[in-house]
């Protein structure tokens, strides 16, 4: 698979994800490995104010958890991991 093939089909299943564009966003740098409210604001370039409501939505929803509340820090949790799967889970038909 080319690196535009994948590009194409893990944006078009994001886009069809039902969280916003805003918790979609969070939830994917929480699974890259970003874990401290600071550096995922940073990195998405949203607002500390609306990475705050995402990630506290994304906490009551089950995908992320705190593993700090006063480090504000987050990892996911295993909704988090199940809905990035699904985000990821694409087949290319094989050639023969």
């Amino acid at each position: 698979m080319k690196a535009i093939d994948f590009a194409c089909r893990f944006l078009s299943r994001v886009q069809r994800d039902e969280l916003s564009p805003a918790a979609r966003l969070v939830l994917v740098a929480v699974g890259a490995g970003l874990e401290d409210k600071e550096d995922i604001s940073r990195e998405t370039g949203l607002s500390h104010s609306v990475c705050t409501t995402q990630l506290r939505l994304l906490n009551l929803r089950g995908e992320i958890r705190c593993i700090s509340i006063l480090a504000e820090r987050y990892v996911l949790a295993p909704a988090g991991k199940e809905r990035l799967r699904r985000l990821f889970d694409f087949h290319t038909p094989i050639h023969g």
